[in-house]
C-alpha cells in the first residue's frame, strides 16, 4: 500500500509541479557610448565647455515577463544610467532611469514606477540625435522621466493605440495630480508601417501644460518627420510654441542627417531657443554606430556651439 502511494505521489508531483512553477523570461540589455565633444561656452545642456571625453546616457537595465495565469503576466524593468566612464563620476557612477513592475493582458498593460511620461513618448522616432547634445529636449519642454508614476497602455486595435501616465498629487512636484495622454497611429518604430502619428497631452507633470502632434514618415531611404508644440508654465508666466523638422537618408551604411528645432516658451532655456543640428552616422551592424555631428545653439543673449565623434554599442 505504502509503495503504491509513493509511486502515485511521486507521478503527480512529476506531471503537476512544472504547471505551478513557471521561469520568468528576462533579458539584460544596454548601451555603451562614448564621444569627444568640443563645446564653446558650455551653455547648452549635456554638454559641457571645452573639449570633454563623455559617455552619454550609457545605461544597463534587465526587462522580462513572468506569466501568472491565463489572464495576467508580471512585467518588469530596471534600469539605470552608468555614469562611470567619466573621471567626475567614480563617486556616484549610476542614476535612475525606467525602473518599474506591473501587469499585462488582455486589457493591455499597466506599469507602477519610474517611467517615460507618455508625452516624452509620444516623440516616436521624430529625433535624429536623440541623447545627444542635440536632442531636442535641449529646446523642447515636456521630455520627462517621471517617479511615482502609473502609465497605462492599450493594446494595439486597428494600428492605433493609447496611452496615459498619472502621478498623484503627493508625489507630483507641482502639488497637484498630473496627467499625460497620447494617441498614436501607426508603428513608433516604423517596422511594421512607414507612417507614425501621434496626438498627446500632459497638464500638471513637472511644471508644464502643453500639447503637441507628432509625424514621421519613412519613404525607402527617406526619413522626415515633424513636430509642433504648444506649452505654458503651471503658473501661467511662460508660454510658447515649439517646432521640430527632422531629415535623414541612408546610403548603404551611412546615413546623413539635419534636424532644426525652436522653441520660444523659454521652459527649457531661459529664452527663446532655436537650434540647428546635422551629422552623419556610419552603421557597422544593428549594434554598432559611429557618428560626427555638430550642432548650434542660439538664445536671445547667449549662443553655444558643439562638435562631437562619438561610437555606440547598443546589446
Amino acid at each position: 500500500m505504502n509503495k503504491t502511494l509513493f509511486k502515485y505521489s511521486a507521478l503527480c508531483a512529476a506531471v503537476c509541479l512544472p504547471t505551478v512553477s513557471v521561469a520568468a523570461e528576462y533579458s539584460v540589455y544596454g548601451k555603451a557610448e562614448v564621444q569627444i565633444a568640443k563645446t564653446d561656452t558650455g551653455v547648452m545642456r549635456y554638454a559641457d565647455e571645452g573639449t570633454q571625453i563623455d559617455a552619454p546616457f550609457s545605461r544597463i537595465g534587465i526587462k522580462g515577463q513572468h506569466t501568472l495565469n491565463e489572464y495576467f503576466t508580471a512585467v518588469f524593468k530596471y534600469e539605470v544610467q552608468v555614469k562611470g566612464f567619466e573621471h567626475d563620476d567614480t563617486n556616484d557612477p549610476f542614476a535612475a532611469r525606467n525602473t518599474y513592475l506591473g501587469l499585462k493582458g488582455a486589457f493591455g498593460e499597466v506599469v507602477v514606477g519610474r517611467n517615460d511620461s507618455r508625452f516624452k513618448y509620444s516623440e516616436g522616432k521624430l529625433d535624429g540625435f536623440n541623447e545627444t547634445q542635440a536632442d531636442i529636449a535641449q529646446v523642447i519642454a515636456g521630455q520627462d522621466r517621471l517617479g511615482d508614476t502609473i502609465t497605462y497602455t492599450s493594446n494595439y486595435w486597428h494600428n492605433t493605440q493609447f496611452s496615459f501616465t498619472y502621478a498623484p498629487k503627493d508625489d507630483n512636484k507641482d502639488n497637484q495630480a498630473g496627467f499625460a495622454a497620447t494617441i498614436i497611429y501607426g508603428d513608433r518604430n516604423l517596422n511594421n508601417t512607414a507612417y507614425y502619428l501621434s496626438l498627446s497631452h500632459v497638464d500638471s507633470l513637472n511644471n508644464i501644460k502643453a500639447s503637441r502632434i507628432t509625424g514621421v514618415y519613412k519613404f525607402a531611404q527617406l526619413k522626415l518627420g515633424a513636430l509642433y508644440q504648444h506649452s505654458e508654465s503651471i503658473d501661467g508666466t511662460k508660454s510658447g510654441n515649439g517646432y521640430v523638422l527632422s531629415a535623414s537618408y541612408t546610403m548603404d551604411k551611412w546615413v546623413p542627417k539635419l534636424q532644426f528645432a525652436k522653441d520660444d516658451s523659454a521652459l527649457r532655456q531661459k529664452t527663446e531657443a532655436t537650434q540647428w543640428s546635422t551629422g552623419v552616422d556610419y552603421l557597422f551592424d544593428k549594434q554598432t554606430t559611429a557618428y560626427l555631428l555638430y550642432t548650434d545653439l542660439e538664445l536671445k543673449d547667449d549662443d553655444d556651439s558643439s562638435l562631437a565623434l562619438g561610437l555606440r554599442y547598443k546589446f
